[in-house]
């Protein structure tokens, strides 16, 4: 899956916590994006499994859709801790810092990194 396709699954499912599914209009608006580019994309996701997705009607995310949502939020939390907490980001670049970084690294190495985080964290704790 590219980048943009877990992006555009990731606004899905912040924008689906709220209510019954996003509606395109609305995931177009928060990755300011055309209609036509979020329509390919849906189609992408629904290709694969993720989402479903019928024209005019709200998009949800399948079984599979929302284990990999999590995932990537889970990701988003990582770097967003890493910024702030450990690196002292400055507080204006963290989310967009947070939304490169947490598409561009592996899951081997997001492993490595949450540990790192919880043994930073236990250690200043102390």
């Amino acid at each position: 899956m590219t980048d943009s396709l877990e992006e555009y699954l990731y606004t899905i499912y912040v924008l689906s916590e709220n209510n019954d599914g996003a509606r395109v209009t609305d995931i177009a608006n928060k990755m300011e994006v055309t209609k036509a580019s979020t329509n390919s994309a849906l189609n992408s996701l629904k290709e694969q499994g993720l989402i479903n997705y019928e024209k005019y009607k709200n998009i949800s995310l399948t079984k599979e859709g929302i284990v990999r949502a999590k995932y990537i939020e889970r990701r988003h939390k990582l770097f967003r801790k890493f910024l702030k907490d450990i690196i002292k980001t400055d507080p204006h670049l963290v989310e967009q810092e947070t939304e490169r970084l947490a598409h561009c690294i592996s899951c081997h190495t997001a492993a490595k990194l949450e540990k790192f985080i919880e043994e930073y964290m236990a250690e200043i704790e102390k």
